[in-house]
């Protein structure tokens, strides 16, 4: 393959990418050297150095830079798919929302963005890519990853791009340095001793080959090739090269309803050498998976010019150095303070005098005369001249305008006092406005990289396979993709397939999962302070946003006893679908409690009226059994008293009888007949006595039987009254016996 014209392509494709943007890069080049502390002018430093004079570097620009990433870090934007067909649906969205998050913390994404978006920052332009490899060494499933681009002058990418995300670019063409012992030990047949020595402004090594290392290209460009494309009567559509043979077509019904010229790209991949290529293939996608992350950019003369945030802050960075220097510098050379005293007054004490200045000295001892031996006045000390006034207003006005070219600003600048939490957040609102252009080109490149993802989906993940995603609380779920089953019908269905359906992506943006936990707690605990009832309903939501122990707990608890909580989102049915399916549970079970209790209270009115008609009957029975006893005695008195009457006139019978015959001299036969026809009168008046007693052959007490038999009604009086009555009732009374002289009366 030495002389593949491919080689040829990419040394041209080098040298016109170098040439393109040689001043972006050497401008970015010393962007980032000024940035790291290197400020000061060579020749303005060389000769300072010389002169023995200080060159201090103050570098506030590394402070401003930390700012901007950080506040980026705070605030990751986060892709989510959407549906934009038929073949779509909301819950395949969500499982692909939850595939983006998987690849990015499989990835260590956060990693690729924050490398590239630093060097966006400070000169203008970084890189992540996207690449796919198995799983592990003895798996054949794919993952996808994103990985960062340390270096951002080893990538020349396509000149021609004019989209900020890069999603138009045709070419790339990306440098690595390797050891020839790891070359060798990975392309053992391959020479390791190529001259691909053409090298961009910022490319680390001074050539392609070097004594231990030499430097392989990987070589990205697209193809096109002019076709047809197809459209079946079923609908499908693919290139006229891909299409199925005449007779399949046939024998399955379908024909060609429609077709067009177009062109078909794709993307192919080639890992070379000055001399060789080593590797090649086709890449899966349709879009080159090397992805810019751009600053600020500006077309000038027909040119486009990057840069960051250093490139035009770097006068007023050099003017405060140079200022900070002076004003030491001044204070530094100035002259220490001198004493002033009259000749002869150090006589004796000189060597304390000269050392007034360098040593601490505890007392300085004088003589009160001078050499002349007159009185001579205290000893005074000449203060210096303060440093020059003006030098230290350039410094603070220089530090103004450095803070007003990458519009970041002291918060102690603005008004103090008193001040509300929205007017400190307005504060803060305009100070991040400022860069914010830097977090909504790194929103692009990321909304690239999700179609990026997107496009690799449905040929990595084309088998059934149990994957985890990541939801939106970062809490990680497994789901099973691409599952086939057999529903009730018998055909064959796919589950959470993920290589059907267009999917577009969309950017979350601003602040974190955590940040709104924060400010939902902040929202809530108001409005439900304002309006108790919406606990009932929303309780659980407040705590799950909490974050002390145990509040998830409560969360839970809290939720098990609300039903509109128990949701499910992953449900093919909507959530406003559930939550008046659940509204419609609640109101049938309430209407079955309220069914219920009206039944209980039935069964108590029932009850109550029967344990009334019970002690109706009870106490009925009670005076039927009286009535009958009363009048079983009373009977019982009349058969003895008839028994006695009749007794008492046979013996009156008897006796007069007996003095008849006596007197009359009658015949004894004739005065037992008339005996024995009076015991038969006594004999059936005894009998119709004990059929008056008998309860069964008494009118009386078989007319009050059937009556204690008949039902009882009521009308319906409330529970609590018809109990009380009933239990009234249940008690024994007295009963109003008739008053029969010489007869016991019967129980009271």
């Amino acid at each position: 393959m030495a002389n593949d014209k491919r080689i040829e392509d990419a040394k041209k494709y080098l040298r016109f990418a170098n040439d393109a943007d040689s001043y972006n890069r050497q401008d970015a080049l010393d962007d980032l050297k000024f940035s790291s502390g290197d400020q000061w002018p060579v020749e303005v430093q060389n000769s300072r150095n010389l002169e023995a004079r200080p060159c201090l570097t103050i570098n506030k620009l590394d402070g401003f830079i930390r700012q901007v990433c950080n506040q980026q870090r705070q605030a990751r934007p986060r892709m989510k798919a959407h549906s934009m067909n038929s073949a779509a649906n909301a819950k395949v969205a969500d499982i692909l929302t939850g595939i983006f998050k998987h690849i990015e913390v499989n990835s260590d994404a956060d990693t690729a963005y924050d490398t590239a978006f630093e060097f966006a920052v400070r000169m203008g332009w970084g890189y992540w890519r996207v690449v796919t490899d198995y799983v592990r060494e003895d798996s054949f499933d794919q993952e996808i990853y994103i990985k960062p681009i340390p270096n951002p002058f080893t990538v020349y990418y396509d000149p021609n791009s004019q989209m900020p995300d890069g999603s138009d670019a045709e070419s790339c063409l990306i440098t690595e340095v390797m050891s020839k012992k790891d070359f060798k030990a990975q392309y053992p047949n391959a020479d390791d001793g190529g001259n691909f020595n053409m090298r961009g402004t910022g490319d680390a090594d001074a050539d392609w080959i070097m004594k231990d290392d030499i430097r392989v290209a990987e070589w990205w460009y697209t193809e096109r090739k002019k076709t047809k494309l197809l459209l079946f009567s079923d609908g499908t559509q693919v290139y006229k090269e891909d299409a199925p043979s005449p007779e399949i077509m046939a024998a399955a019904g379908i024909e060609v309803v429609a077709e067009r010229d177009t062109m078909r790209k794709s993307i192919k991949w080639a890992k070379l050498t000055g001399i060789e290529v080593l590797e090649e293939s086709t890449w899966i996608g349709k879009y080159i998976p090397i992805i810019p992350v751009y600053g600020q950019q500006l077309i000038v003369d027909d040119k486009r010019k990057k840069y960051g945030i250093v490139r035009m802050a770097k006068d007023p960075q050099r003017m405060y150095n140079y200022w900070r220097t002076a004003l030491t510098e001044s204070v530094a050379l100035a002259p220490k303070a001198k004493w002033l005293l009259a000749e002869g007054q150090d006589e004796g004490h000189e060597n304390e005098w000269n050392l007034a200045n360098i040593k601490a000295t505890p007392v300085l001892r004088y003589k009160q005369k001078d050499i002349e031996g007159q009185p001579a006045p205290v000893p005074q000390r000449l203060q210096p001249e303060p440093p020059a006034a003006g030098i230290v207003e350039a410094t603070s006005a220089i530090n103004n305008d450095l803070q007003t070219v990458v519009g970041i600003f002291d918060p102690n600048q603005f008004a103090q006092g008193n001040m509300s939490g929205k007017a400190i957040r307005g504060q803060q609102l305009q100070i991040d406005l400022s860069n914010f252009h830097y977090y909504d080109n790194l929103t692009r490149s990321l909304k690239q990289t999700g179609r990026v993802i997107l496009d690799l989906i449905p040929k990595i993940y084309d088998k059934e396979r149990v994957m985890r995603i990541i939801g939106y609380d970062n809490r990680p779920e497994m789901v099973t993709i691409n599952q086939r089953i057999v529903d009730e019908n018998g055909a064959e269905k796919i589950l959470n397939d993920v290589t059907v359906g267009e999917y577009d992506v969309y950017m979350d943006t601003g602040p974190g999962y955590q940040s709104k936990r924060q400010e939902a707690v902040e929202a809530m605990v108001p409005l439900l302070q304002a309006n108790p009832e919406l606990f009932s309903a929303a309780g659980d939501l407040v705590f799950r946003n909490m974050d002390f122990p145990g509040a998830d707990v409560i969360a839970d608890r809290l939720a098990a006893i609300n039903p509109m909580a128990q949701i499910d989102e992953k449900s093919d049915v909507p959530p406003q679908v559930q939550m008046q399916l659940m509204a419609s549970q609640k109101m049938v079970a309430d209407l079955q409690q309220q069914i219920a209790a009206l039944t209980l209270n039935l069964q108590h009115q029932t009850d109550v009226q029967r344990m009334k008609e019970e002690g109706q009957t009870k106490r009925k029975l009670m005076d039927v059994t009286s009535r009958a006893y009363n009048t079983e005695t009373i009977n019982e008195a009349k058969v003895n008293q008839n028994i006695m009457k009749s007794i008492t006139d046979q013996n009156r019978t008897e006796l007069d009888a007996v003095t008849k015959l006596l007197l009359k001299g009658m015949d004894s036969r004739a005065l037992q007949e008339e005996i024995a026809r009076r015991d038969a009168e006594l004999g059936q008046a005894a009998v119709f006595s004990e059929r008056e007693v008998h309860m069964t052959d008494s009118p009386f007490l078989r007319q009050e039987m059937e009556l204690a038999q008949q039902p009882m009604t009521n009308p319906q009086i409330d529970d609590q009254m018809a109990a009380q009555l009933a239990m009234q009732e249940m008690q024994p009374q007295p009963m109003e016996q008739p008053a029969i002289p010489g007869v016991p009366m019967g129980p009271r």
